[in-house]
Formats: C-alpha cells, structure tokens, sequence
C-alpha cells in the first residue's frame, strides 16, 4: 500500500514538472533604473508547445507604470517548442521606486505570473549654468485644449440641473395660479376637504350660524353639480331634491332613502338659517355636520367618479392637468436636450484638430493645411526647428534604441500618427560619436528598416537625390513608395514616403512623411514641411 502511495505521489510530481516544463514563463528588462519620463522595455516569454492558447495581458498600464507601446506577439519556432515574445514600452513620470507587479498570463485554462522587479526612476539633473535659456514662447493660436473630459461632464451636469430648476419653477408657477376646479383631483375630494375646513372654522360660536350653514349648502350642491353635472347651485331645496332622484333612476345609483331624506332634511334646515333666521344648536350643527359628510361619502360609494362617469367639466379640468403636466415635463427636457446638444458640439470642435477633419470635408490632408502651424523646436545641442500642422510627440522606441547604427550615442525620436493613418510624420535626431562610419545609403537604408519593421510591408523602392531649402539646409532627400497590408482588414495600401537627412556638426537628424499614394495635397504638406527645416544653434 506504502508502495502505491509512493509510486502515484512521484507520477503527479513528474507530470506537474513536465507540465510547469512546456508552460514556462520567463520575463526580464533591459534596465532597472530610468530617468523620469525615459522608457524601458518588458519583455514576457513564453515556452510552449504547438496548439497552446496563450494570452498575454493587454492594458495601458502594469502597476505604477504607463504602457506606451504594446507590440504584436513575435513567434519563434524551434525544434523542440515554440516561444511566444511579448514586448511592452514601460514609462514613470515621478520620482521614486516602484515595483513592477506580478503579470498573469493565461495559459490555456492555467494562469501563470511572471516575476516582479523594482525599477529605480530618477530625477533629471539640469544645469542652468550650461543649459541655455530661450525666449518664452507666444501663446499657442490654436487656443486652449480641451485634453480630458471633466469640462463636458460638468457641463452635462449644469444641463440636468438647469432642466430641472425649470421643471420646479414651472411647477411653482402652475400650481400659484390653478383654478379652484384644478387643485382637486375628484368633486369627492374636493367636496370632503371643504367640508373638514368648514368644521374646524366653527362659525357657529359667534352665535351666527348662517354662514356656516350657506357655506355648507354650496359645498354639497357643487359636489352634486360636478358629479352629475346637475346646476344645483341655482336650484331650490325642492327642486334638488325632484332633480337628484330623477338622475339616481336614470343613473341606476342605488342609494337608500333614508340618506336622500336625511339630505333633504339638512339643505331645509340649511334654508330656514338662511332666510328665516333659525338658530340651532351647537350639538345640532355638530350633528348636521357628520352627517352631510356622510351623505357625501355615501353618494361617493353609490357612483365613483371614473373615465366613464366624469363629466364634461371634470374632462375638461384633466386635459387642462395634462397639458400642464406635458409642458411642465418636456419643456425641462428639451432645454436640457438642447444644452447638451450645444455641449457635443462644442466638444466636436474643440477636438476636431485631435481627429484631423472637420464637418465639411474628411480630407485629412487638407484639414493639416487650413490649420494654424506651430514651429517647434526636437532635441538639442542644437536641436532642430521645424513648423508642422500639431506638435510631433516624443516617442523613444526600445527597438531602434537597441537596434541603432554602431557610432551613435544617442536617439530622440518624435512622431505624428502611424503608418496605418492616412498621413504620418517621424523625426529623428541622432548624435553621433568619432566611431560613426555609416554612409548616406546605409543609413536610409537603415531608417527605413527601422520605421516599418512593425508592419506588413512589400515592396519597397526609393531614390536619392539633393537637398536644399532657403534657408541654407543641406541633406539627402528620399522618395519612395511601398506597399502596406492593414493589419485589421488586410487591406493593401499604396504609401509615399518622402524624408530628409541632414547634419550639423556631430547631430544627424531625419524628417519623413507617409501618405496614401492618392494624396494630391500631401506633397504641398510635404514641401511646407521641409522648407521650414532649420538648426536652432545655441547662444
């Protein structure tokens, strides 16, 4: 038995060992320690055989550090198994040590972790002794930029707010000026709230009991009016009393005859304080009180009002209620519809530079042209001016950092769009050491490579010639075309591309530009662009 347990125990050891084998996960940096706002690269591996699923996390941020760059799975074959390398461009912007997290990856049903790492991010020194001061640069005409979404969201806030302050004024307003028929949903209602001010005045203790007792009849012959649309208030006792018996047959209303004579009994009572100066007493009004609240609940029971038994007066008093109702509702709703409409628009616009067309045309190109450009300085030592459409983003790759020509010290890359974006632009500016031996064709040929080695791309042609705009710049300039497979549709684009290489002094600095083979306005784009090229030398 001994044996058995030991022999089953080594056989999951080995197959666990065997399994944690195939699904190795491996992950490493090219670095531990960066200055702020610098980038290091994160690489996950993944050993593996043939027809596993692996999953590698896609997010815009690892723990306390910003994904810049997400790069496609790269696949490597080999005799034994298969590796799956997973890149990410890693950045901090504070100062401090932070820990790179533990990264799930999903190993078909398995989730496995990578290691984590610290990595130190340090401050940059600047030497204002060394480092020149520049003129404080005019303010932007491209105005302020509307960058995150807390304006709109305020704004969107203000508008239900707005919607709703009006809906209560509405409200106030309507309700200071109902009629007297409009403040009460049914005659019964309206009927036993009179009655229950009524009482609570007590008229009766002044000795008069002759506004009590008037006060009293018009409330019972309004509810008699407006619940079987009889003119009772111009009507005598007598008259009433043949009238309501009449309706009750016609009606079929059961009521008993008891109530109708206890009513009648109330409104000549009603009549003899009114005209002939009759006083009864205090229990006696009491007692005519509780009972003409009586003979209305009764009255209510024996024929609720309803849709079908409301009379013209109540139809016309409900519709009044709805269109009150209606306008109190939708006018609140459509100032607040409207607001935020205003509110979309406005963000249309303000954004629209981001989204590079308008409402009127979708001609990126054309929409580059009409802007106001910005003349911005890349690099330094001395770095090099050039007026473009937007300014162009610093974007530092890990690749070309690795992959750049023997001689160059360093690399400061800044771009505009992508490849896969109807027009891009690049700009690189390299310094570079005595070692430096590369000729202009090995590094065209280069730049290339390095600019288009995360695509799809076929056959590529180009050609060389001179350089030289008005302002005294000299270079190589190259022109091209290659053909580019979108790797969403699979769609096969015909790219220009158009570049310039020029140098000063130990710098060496690249401007390129790539647009869609159907672009008529890209080469103005283009020509505007490298006319403005020049060196910003240092005082």
């Amino acid at each position: 038995m001994k044996k058995e347990f030991l022999y089953i125990l080594t056989t999951l050891l080995f197959f666990s060992s065997t399994l944690y084998a195939q699904n190795r996960i491996e992950s490493k940096v090219d670095t531990t320690q960066i200055k702020i706002g610098d980038s290091f690269s994160y690489t996950i591996t993944a050993h593996t055989k043939e027809g596993t699923k692996i999953t590698f996390p896609e997010t815009e941020q690892i723990g306390a550090f910003e994904v810049i760059e997400n790069y496609p799975t790269d696949t490597v074959v080999k005799q034994d198994d298969i590796e799956l390398i997973k890149k990410y461009d890693l950045t901090q912007f504070d100062e401090g040590s932070y820990t790179l997290p533990q990264v799930p990856v999903i190993v078909d049903a398995s989730m496995f972790k990578t290691d984590s790492v610290r990595i130190n991010v340090l401050p940059v020194q600047v030497d204002t002794l060394k480092t020149p001061l520049y003129e404080i640069k005019g303010i932007s005409k491209e105005g302020a930029s509307f960058s995150t979404y807390w304006y709109y969201i305020i704004f969107v806030v203000l508008s239900i707010v707005v919607g709703i302050a009006l809906y209560l004024f509405i409200k106030y307003k309507q309700e200071k000026n109902l009629t007297e028929d409009d403040k009460y949903k049914t005659p019964y209602e309206k009927a036993v709230k009179k009655l229950k001010k009524l009482e609570e005045k007590k008229n009766w203790t002044r000795g008069d009991a002759k506004p009590y007792y008037s006060e009293m009849s018009n409330v019972v012959r309004n509810f008699l009016e407006d619940t079987f649309d009889i003119s009772a208030r111009e009507m005598t006792t007598y008259e009433i009393m043949i009238l309501l018996k009449n309706t009750l047959r016609d009606k079929n209303i059961k009521l008993k005859p008891e109530v109708i004579n206890e009513f009648k009994r109330i409104l000549e009572t009603a009549d003899l304080v009114k005209f002939a100066k009759s006083q009864p007493t205090e229990s006696e009004i009491q007692g005519d009180t509780s009972k003409i609240q009586g003979i209305v609940d009764k009255i209510n029971e024996a024929y609720p009002i309803s849709a079908a038994t409301q009379t013209e007066r109540i139809r016309r008093r409900e519709e009044r209620k709805r269109r009150r109702m209606r306008f109190r509702i939708w006018l609140p709703i459509g100032v607040s519809i409207f607001l935020m409409l205003l509110t979309g628009i406005g963000y249309y616009f303000t954004t629209a530079s981001e989204r590079e067309y308008s409402l009127f045309t979708f001609n990126n190109t054309k929409k580059l042209l009409e802007k106001e450009w910005i003349s911005s300085t890349y690099g330094s030592n001395p770095g090099i001016t050039i007026t473009t459409p937007v300014v162009l983003v610093r974007k530092n790759e890990t690749v070309i950092q690795e992959a750049k020509l023997d001689g160059l010290e360093s690399i400061q890359q800044f771009r505009f769009k992508t490849l896969e974006d109807p027009i891009s632009m690049i700009l690189s500016n390299s310094v570079t050491t005595k070692e430096f031996k590369s000729t202009e064709k090995e590094i065209i040929a280069h730049a290339i490579k390095a600019i288009t080695q995360n695509y799809k791309v076929t056959d590529i042609q180009y050609e060389e010639d001179d350089f030289e705009n008005s302002k005294g710049i000299v270079g190589t300039e190259v022109f091209g075309s290659f053909k580019l497979e979108d790797t969403e549709t699979g769609k096969i684009e015909e790219i220009e591309f158009e570049g310039v290489l020029t140098q000063y002094g130990e710098n060496r600095s690249q401007i390129w530009v790539f647009y869609r083979n159907n672009d008529k306005l890209a080469v103005e784009l283009v020509q505007r662009v490298f006319e403005s090229i020049q060196y910003n030398e240092e005082k």
